[in-house]
């Protein structure tokens, strides 16, 4: 019985031996580390000057990557809650001062969709293991801690030694979801095109139309929520240190924003304006702006910008503003 012990300590041993280093393998890959976008956060400056928080329009809007005059980070991410803006702010805050603009983008169901409180979580809050320590997950439970923190060799992931070899062995061009969505498809020569590349007008708008109501379901009766909560208690976390605050809402296509019913548009913009009233801020609405609808390749889809388009609206978003942002005074 002793040596069937030993035997199965040893045995054991290896094992996890084995796991801890294919472990080690996975998490160094160029796959990993790009794994739900969240590269970008190993990559986050001692010093931020302008950081743009939200989901994926937010994500998709702001592409500081070509300006070295100023340290910009995009710290948004596709399903992204207001909850999780705050729990990146809290993390970096202490990169921020007086000199730094927070971006807040909202988004027509940002202030009022629930956060995911019911296991299984999905991977829009599994992924925040890669980055964040526990006190900033809600939902941080010892189960999922060790599969996508610890050992996320364990988690949920596919092809896990073909995905190690290929890094290995430089095989692929690994890029992340965000990356690929921010693609070009296509070259942007010819006239202006009023449907998005291989679309017919008539599936864009019903796409646009299928998008609008699933916003408006997840927002419910708009009733101010964790998310509402969360967006006030980061203008006043900013105003507390002097952190500048501009409040945006990213360019989408009409057969999106025009989807929406009347009485949610009204109460959106009444929740906006209540706001920045009361924090004396203020809003830049994009929304059916004429200058990001002259092409419509200028988006990936119904209202997302695409590579092309986040870089023309950066620069008109600066040019728009340069007299009132903090950090190119």
């Amino acid at each position: 019985m002793k040596k069937f012990l030993v035997r199965v300590c040893i045995m054991g041993s290896i094992l996890m031996a084995l796991l801890l280093g294919l472990n080690v393998l996975y998490i160094n890959t160029d796959y990993y580390k790009n794994l739900n976008d969240m590269k970008k956060f190993s990559e986050v400056p001692e010093h931020i000057d302008v950081v743009n928080f939200g989901a994926s329009h937010s994500a998709s809007a702001f592409n500081w990557s070509g300006y070295e005059e100023f340290n910009g980070v995009n710290m948004a991410l596709g399903s992204q809650t207001v909850v999780y803006d705050e729990a990146f702010f809290d993390y970096y805050v202490d990169r921020m001062d007086e000199n730094t603009t927070v971006i807040l983008e909202v988004m027509f169901k940002t202030l009022y969709e629930q956060e995911p409180n019911e296991k299984p979580y999905p991977t829009n809050i599994t992924r925040y293991y890669q980055v964040l320590p526990s006190k900033y997950i809600k939902q941080w439970n010892l189960v999922d801690a060790i599969q996508y923190k610890y050992i996320p060799v364990l988690g949920n992931r596919e092809n896990i030694v073909s995905k190690i070899v290929n890094d290995w062995m430089k095989k692929e061009d690994v890029k992340s979801e965000f990356e690929l969505q921010q693609e070009v498809a296509g070259e942007l020569t010819g006239e202006p095109t009023q449907v998005l590349s291989g679309w017919a007008e008539d599936a864009m708008n019903a796409e646009g139309q299928r998008r609008a109501s699933v916003f408006m379901e997840l927002s419910g009766d708009q009733s101010h929520g964790e998310q509402y909560e969360a967006f006030i208690r980061i203008i006043e976390k900013c105003q507390a240190r002097n952190i500048q605050v501009v409040l945006v809402s990213a360019p989408t296509l009409p057969c999106f924003y025009e989807s929406f019913s009347d009485s949610f548009m009204d109460k959106f913009y009444a929740d906006m304006q209540e706001i920045c009233e009361k924090y004396n801020l203020e809003y830049y609405d994009y929304t059916g702006d004429e200058r990001f609808l002259q092409d419509y390749r200028w988006y990936s889809d119904t209202d997302h910008l695409n590579g092309y388009g986040s870089v023309l609206f950066t620069e008109e978003f600066l040019n728009d503003h340069r007299d009132i942002l903090n950090f190119l005074k």
